[in-house]
């Protein structure tokens, strides 16, 4: 748009005119707001909206842009009030247990009635278009005529210690900007084209709304560290326990080690016990032990799968020790079934895959 040859306001003695305002032609008196160059005002057409165009074709492709922010700049001067965007923003705090706290932190469209307004003000190497003094206070506008996002520039206004807005009118149609009262709303009442580059009422609010996150976070905060205490407390004390428990596992265990070897140092060893045939004895033997001298109850290792006196709590005959035994009861009808069982059971192989060596032969 701004590259078009067509241009909404001229300039004479220093004020801008819309085409249809002045005479046609080169009578119109005008210069070219951007390059200065004399224009021809076009507005006696029927289907083209009144424009100036270059008296002599040039290069110039800053006349619109200059034209309507310069026409915007002094509406602002001339009623001294604007309406400013809304704020939106969100306060943020963690707290020490990894909770997020938050916060919408808004404010409303409202119109700001200025004491005065000053015309491009030169700011260190910035540029205002327009400076509304309010109240002591500063507010800076830029009047935005590209699509272009100027990051670095606005990084620069951020960090002035001034409020700043941007109305952007760069999407304006020439029907819009010819229209006197269209061309006003969109420069001073339209909350929907302007945004805050900064605004410092706006970080105010935000700062007291994060103190007051904060003091909800520290309430937050203490009640964690001392649940944080109370949980560090139970876990040294499940871990104390877990200690306890496996001294206890290895001195019992040690004192049965030693009971198998002194009740193996009475027993000789046979070759059957290292046979599928005669496993399959051995554990048919314990079997029938635990019926007839335990009442039917025992503790089965899942090793050797031999069964021991109840409430064992180490294998009795062999040593792999990362087994253990379970508790099993034995049916009263075993000894008119056990050989059969024995003969399908998967036990006798397993038993001598993975117990090899029998330290203890069953006393039967």
């Amino acid at each position: 748009m701004m590259h078009e040859n067509k241009i909404p306001f001229g300039e004479r003695d220093g004020i801008l005119f819309r085409a249809f305002s002045v005479e046609n032609g080169l009578l119109c008196g005008c210069i070219c707001p951007g390059c200065r160059q004399p224009l021809n005002a076009a507005n006696n057409g029927e289907k083209v909206v009144p424009h100036f165009r270059h008296a002599q074709s040039n290069d110039c492709t800053t006349g619109y842009r200059e034209g309507v922010r310069r026409a915007a700049v002094a509406l602002i001067a001339q009623h001294k009030q604007l309406m400013l965007p809304a704020f939106f923003d969100m306060a943020r705090v963690t707290t020490a247990g990894g909770r997020f706290l938050e916060e919408k932190v808004e404010l409303p469209p409202v119109m700001v009635k200025a004491e005065s307004v000053e015309r491009f003000v030169e700011l260190e190497e910035l540029r205002g278009h327009a400076v509304l003094h309010l109240s002591g206070r500063q507010l800076i506008v830029r009047i935005k005529m590209s699509s272009r996002m100027e990051h670095e520039r606005y990084r620069q206004f951020q960090a002035l210690e001034h409020s700043s807005i941007e109305i952007d009118l760069h999407h304006l149609g020439f029907e819009q900007i010819n229209d006197d009262d269209s061309f006003t709303h969109a420069v001073l009442q339209d909350p929907s084209n302007r945004s805050w580059i900064r605004c410092l009422r706006g970080e105010a609010l935000k700062a007291v709304t994060e103190q007051q996150l904060q003091s909800r976070a520290s309430e937050l905060n203490a009640t964690w560290l001392q649940e944080q205490a109370e949980r560090e407390l139970k876990e040294q004390a499940r871990q104390l326990a877990i200690a306890n428990k496996a001294a206890e596992h290895d001195i019992a265990l040690k004192v049965h080690r030693a009971m198998q070897t002194e009740m193996a140092a009475n027993q000789p060893a046979l070759p059957q016990d290292a046979t599928v045939a005669g496993r399959s004895e051995l554990i048919a033997a314990t079997m029938l032990k635990a019926l007839r001298d335990w009442g039917g109850r025992a503790s089965e290792c899942t090793a050797c799968y031999l069964l021991s006196p109840p409430n064992s709590k180490f294998c009795l005959y062999c040593a792999v020790d990362d087994r253990g035994v379970i508790a099993t009861t034995v049916s009263p009808d075993l000894p008119t079934t056990i050989h059969k069982r024995m003969h399908c059971s998967a036990k006798p192989g397993m038993s001598l895959k993975t117990a090899p060596l029998i330290v203890v032969r069953p006393e039967v």
